[in-house]
């Protein structure tokens, strides 16, 4: 992005002729003397995206975990997401319900399924109580089509038409969400050739500004003509050809916290990191993504490091603990942040003057995918670290919450 290149530049202009100092050890109650602040959804999001035909967003963004947590009134109850990328994948399964009921030969048979999980409190039990283990049970009337002993993932997407349906209504065809889950279950079974596709096909509206990537062409083609054993077996097999050791390949390909599409996506990074010495930090870190809310910010990192080699020279990826370190060709360091806001807290301060300790001279760029609190920024600035804030990925920013 435009912005983001100039204050990397500047960024890295500036620092240029300092070192990365020790700093202090953090004074005792720091993490606790900065309030955490509440921002309005309007300083954060892009106007396009705080209503859509079954959802609006709340005023009020609060922050928990270096993410902002948004509030979604949907048609199917208040939905919590922790996160812009989880906020994206849940706008876009909201979208993929709106769309299945503009299909005019199934829309009584999509309000049949969706009504009675519609303003009653079901679909909202559905989202919030599902346990995951549930999403591998074959569903009545798939039990004839779909193999019970099979992969997992291949149980979670389904028959090929079921997987046609997903990629046609723009979703995940192993999405965890129980309500666009059900829709599929049903619809696969009465939906015509398996397709809902009319003449000129479907059209979505783009998700921008929230770091969850949509599927490409390519993928659905692939999630349509192969059953996600069988993509997980090629991606490994890719893994294998390029080195990546045994137990971080395994791990990637078992993984439940991440799908077959979100794979896809991380390995489309991988690709686009070939000639960068270590890359396989990139999956080291995502193998140990224990939730999905992980495997999101997994990917999230992975675009950040895709992005940055589109404007620098990148040389080296580390693994440095909690943020991964990117090294340009002229020696700069570059810490990868993919979080929304961040604040401080032990964790932060531990980083920082561990980093500091072990790199002293270096110069380096703290590159954030959202902003970066006033404490953090004078931890910061006091080691010597640059900062390149992303803000609002569209638009201006408008002004801080933390600051006025």
């Amino acid at each position: 992005m435009p912005t983001m290149k100039r204050m990397l530049v500047i960024a890295i202009l500036v620092a240029a002729p300092c070192g990365c100092a020790t700093t202090p050890k953090a004074p005792a109650g720091r993490s606790w003397g900065e309030r955490t602040p509440v921002f309005s959804v309007t300083q954060v999001l892009p106007p396009t995206v705080l209503e859509g035909a079954n959802y609006r967003l709340s005023e009020d963004v609060s922050v928990q975990e270096y993410h902002y947590v948004f509030t979604v009134q949907s048609d199917f109850g208040e939905i919590t997401a922790q996160g812009r990328p989880m906020l994206g994948l849940r706008l876009r399964e909201l979208q993929a319900l709106a769309a299945a009921r503009k299909v005019d030969r199934y829309r009584l048979l999509v309000d049949g399924i969706l009504t009675p999980l519609k303003n009653t409190g079901k679909g909202l039990d559905l989202i919030l109580h599902e346990p995951l283990e549930s999403l591998e049970a074959v569903p009545e009337g798939l039990g004839l089509i779909v193999d019970q002993y099979a992969d997992p993932a291949d149980r979670r997407a389904g028959p090929p038409a079921r997987r046609k349906l997903a990629t046609e209504l723009n979703c995940d065809p192993e999405t965890r969400n129980p309500v666009l889950k059900k829709l599929l279950d049903e619809l696969s079974l009465y939906a015509v050739g398996g397709s809902l596709l009319t003449e000129g096909g479907m059209y979505f509206l783009p998700v921008w500004g929230l770091g969850a990537l949509p599927m490409t062409a390519q993928m659905k083609e692939l999630l349509v003509n192969s059953p996600p054993s069988a993509i997980n077996r090629q991606i490994e097999k890719e893994l294998e050809t390029a080195g990546v050791e045994s137990s971080v390949r395994s791990r990637f390909r078992y993984s439940t916290a991440f799908t077959t599409v979100q794979r896809l996506q991380l390995m489309g990074q991988f690709r686009a990191l070939e000639g960068v010495e270590n890359r396989v930090a990139l999956l080291e870190v995502a193998a140990n993504a224990h939730n999905e809310a992980e495997a999101l910010s997994a990917i999230r990192k992975g675009q950040m490091l895709v992005d940055l080699r589109g404007r620098e020279a990148l040389r080296l990826l580390e693994s440095l603990g909690w943020l991964p370190l990117a090294v340009l060709s002229n020696g700069t360091h570059v810490l990868i942040c993919p979080y929304d806001y961040l604040r401080t807290t032990d964790e932060v301060n531990n980083y920082v003057n561990a980093y500091a300790a072990s790199h002293p001279n270096v110069t380096t760029v703290l590159v954030a995918a959202g902003r970066v609190s006033p404490g953090v920024r004078k931890t910061m600035e006091s080691a010597h670290i640059g900062i390149v804030e992303e803000g609002m990925e569209l638009g201006d920013q408008g002004p801080r919450a933390d600051e006025g």
